[in-house]
């Protein structure tokens, strides 16, 4: 089931309940936040004995120009 909490999108295993999704997800957020990165994407696959979490940063764009289009004389 995909979700979005705290603006993150959250792919979870169905058999997870919800509290537990949103507690998983919250510890998360302030993780990335304490270490001044951002969450971009979450999943939560349950494997009966463990919860594999990964979590993907959110990628950070910065557009460069190639060359200055001014002329010099």
């Amino acid at each position: 089931m995909c979700n979005i909490i705290h603006g993150i999108p959250v792919l979870a295993d169905s058999t997870l309940p919800q509290e537990k999704i949103n507690k998983l997800v919250s510890d998360l957020v302030q993780t990335w936040e304490w270490e001044g990165r951002q969450l971009g994407k979450v999943e939560l696959i349950n494997d009966g004995k463990m919860i594999h979490v990964y979590s993907y940063e959110k990628p950070s764009i910065k557009f460069v120009p190639l060359k200055n289009n001014t002329v010099e004389e």
